[in-house]
């Protein structure tokens, strides 16, 4: 009823002109027709969207109404000539579309419409792997006309249910198990029509470094040479969980009897070992025979000449150890990517069995002090900041103070920044109880440079400790010590080492080398505080602590010990003390001790003893002789020969080997040094 009145209002506004419309009902007396030739156009799209641009028209109408004909809801009082778009699922519908007049009499007709979707083209499919994870693959998929995808990964033997994947969407699949999958994607139109592609992927665990033969995806197939080779390396239970390889699993290999003496088993790694830090290879061994040779290689798959190789002997039998091959000449540039290992090389097999596990990269030593960079100079992983270049490379001035074969340099390029530097992190940290000194041996190509050492806490640069010195020789090695005791000696969590040179000044173009980065000194006797006890030997008088006779140039503390060598005394004759603990030669390889003779020329003996008594034990002792008469002057004893002990004693000897003739010795300020 509201349609035929709003009609009639359309009715009244055109005839208002001629009659003014007084009374709507005078409408019904107009001439009016229903509407003819009424029909619908259908424009649809070609993009498998299902939309459908839908035009009315007839004659004689002005409004229409369209019920699309898929259960939606109409769409009313559309004006001549104006179109309505409607989105349709696939299908054939029945569109009723109404005509109405100005006097709101309407005609209906009905016209079938048919929405059928093409089918997807160009289809595309992208199959990633995870460059993370070896079992995981990504897939991504792009067609024309696609409304969306459906995956099938190919691992479910039956019944797969497909996983949907909406446009730009990218998947994730993670197999549990290795082998060949095929992956189907398929493209979908919205309707019946479909396009697929399947692709097939090869799922492998790859054999890399470290290997360790716990993982039940990774083929760990080795191949034996020279004799036995169908047998190979099998992976086995470890048969002797315990000591440094409580592992589950082991790789077996049995040298047959009379294999060839080179007889051995080999693996091809999926990808190069990566010796760019370390070319040391580490592998725990369980060896039925102590001293048996052990040759490890690296070779490159594609060129067996390319190759490195160095025996090692075992040391235990019937237990697991630990060996480490450190290939020379390795070349940066080689791919080496198969191994082999040769079980008593050079002996032909008796049938003997052995096992091998856990095959990996390692420093062969650890980052500590003391820091001298011998050995490989890659095994010294330096961060450079500022535009610093730092590197390890051989001595360039074997003099002085520094005989070594290797030391660190350091480059700050012409107008590198004021805080160039670099900075390399320790195993342990940085134990300021054994001393709060830091010494090292110095080359700068000018007097009067600044050297910094800073010392952070590794993931808290905040927390750190950091002293400067300066130093005074041209193009010359020296030794410098830097003072930290102003932070105290519990400081014990610093870990990683900066060092600077010429901090606050840019860059000048000069390159700086250190090298034996070590604790300064460590106080083993002063004679200030508690004395020791003094034993002495070959007829002498009693060792005392006395007041210092002469405190000037080295020496200006209170208090020193004074050695009598009575005259008559026997030519060794001298006096010792003991320690409360050893003393520290993994830290310090010399001890200094300043002194004061009457006379020059005369051996100074110091002896290390390691244990308490007058027979037994090791002992290391090292001659020197003093330049100063009358006057103090510091003697450093170089114990880097001696015997791994613990040393418990100090012993020293004042003119050995001349009989005592009653002069008067001072000893003083004994320290552990580097």
């Amino acid at each position: 009823m509201m349609k035929k009145q709003f009609y009639k209002l359309i009715l009244c506004f055109v005839a208002i002109a001629l009659m003014g419309c007084e009374d709507d009902d005078e409408l019904t007396n107009v001439e009016v027709g229903l509407p003819q030739n009424v029909e619908v156009d259908f424009r649809l799209t070609q993009d498998n969207s299902g939309l459908v641009t839908l035009t009315p028209t007839a004659e004689g109408a002005s409004a229409f109404t369209v019920d699309f004909g898929d259960g939606s809801e109409p769409v009313v009082d559309i004006k001549q000539g104006e179109s309505i778009d409607h989105i349709y699922e696939e299908g054939n519908f029945q569109v009723e579309v109404t005509a109405f007049n100005v006097k709101g009499e309407s005609t209906s007709v009905t016209q079938e419409l048919v929405v059928s979707f093409l089918p997807p083209e160009n289809l595309e499919v992208t199959i990633t792997k995870d460059p993370t994870d070896p079992l995981k693959i990504t897939v991504e998929a792009q067609a024309d006309n696609a409304a969306g995808f459906e995956v099938l990964f190919g691992d479910e033997t039956e019944g797969e249910e497909p996983t949907p994947m909406m446009i730009d969407e990218v998947l994730e699949h993670t197999y549990q198990d290795v082998g060949t999958f095929t992956v189907t994607v398929t493209a979908l139109s919205g309707g019946a029509a479909t396009t697929s592609i399947s692709e097939d992927v090869e799922i492998f665990d790859p054999l890399l470094f470290p290997i360790d033969f716990e993982s039940s995806t990774v083929d760990y197939t080795f191949f034996n040479f020279g004799g036995g080779e169908g047998n190979g390396a099998p992976v086995i239970d470890n048969p002797d969980p315990s000591g440094i390889n409580d592992s589950p699993k082991v790789a077996s290999y049995t040298k047959p009897s009379g294999s060839e003496v080179w007889a051995g088993t080999s693996t091809t790694l999926n990808e190069p070992i990566d010796f760019s830090t370390t070319t040391t290879v580490a592998m725990d061994v369980w060896s039925p025979a102590a001293g048996t040779p052990i040759l490890f290689k690296v070779e490159n798959s594609e060129d067996n000449t390319l190759f490195s190789e160095i025996e090692v002997n075992t040391t235990a039998a019937n237990q697991w150890e630990t060996l480490e091959f450190t290939l020379p000449n390795i070349d940066q540039s080689v791919d080496y990517d198969v191994i082999a290992i040769f079980f008593n090389f050079n002996t032909s097999g008796t049938g003997e069995t052995y096992f091998f596990d856990n095959l990996r990269t390692t420093q062969p030593f650890e980052i500590n002090f003391p820091l001298d960079f011998e050995g490989n100079p890659i095994a010294y992983p330096f961060s450079d900041f500022g535009d610093a270049q730092t590197s390890v490379i051989a001595n360039p001035d074997q003099s002085g103070e520094n005989m070594s074969a290797q030391v660190a340099s350091t480059l700050r390029p012409q107008g590198a920044p004021n805080f160039a530097g670099t900075f390399i992190d320790l195993e342990n940290p940085v134990d300021f109880s054994v001393s709060t000194q830091i010494s090292l041996k110095v080359w700068s190509p000018v007097p009067n440079t600044t050297v910094t050492l800073k010392f952070e806490e590794i993931g808290n640069s905040s927390n750190s400790v950091e002293q400067s010195t300066t130093t005074t020789l041209d193009s010359a090695w020296e030794t410098v010590t830097i003072d930290f005791s102003s932070f105290g000696s519990s400081l014990t969590v610093f870990n990683r080492m900066v060092v600077f040179f010429n901090l606050g000044q840019d860059g000048a173009g000069n390159q700086y080398f250190f090298d034996d980065v070590n604790y300064g000194s460590f106080n083993v006797q002063d004679f200030e505080g508690a004395e020791p006890t003094f034993t002495v030997f070959g007829n002498i008088d009693p060792t005392e602590v006395v007041a210092n006779p002469n405190p000037t140039g080295v020496n200006t503390t209170a208090q020193t010990a004074k050695l009598t060598k009575t005259a008559g005394s026997e030519v060794w004759a001298g006096t010792f003390f003991e320690l409360s603990e050893p003393l520290d030669l993994d830290s310090f390889s010399k001890i200094s001790v300043k002194t004061h003779a009457p006379i020059t020329g005369a051996v100074v003996k110091l002896k290390i003893e390691s244990q308490l008594g007058d027979n037994g034990g090791t002992t290391h002792e090292v001659d020197i002789t003093n330049t100063v008469a009358n006057n103090w002057e510091e003697l450093v004893y170089d114990f880097s020969a001696a015997p791994p002990a613990d040393y418990v004693r100090i012993v020293i000897f004042f003119d050995f080997g001349n009989a005592g003739d009653g002069s008067e010795y001072f000893f003083d300020e004994i320290k552990l040094v580097n």
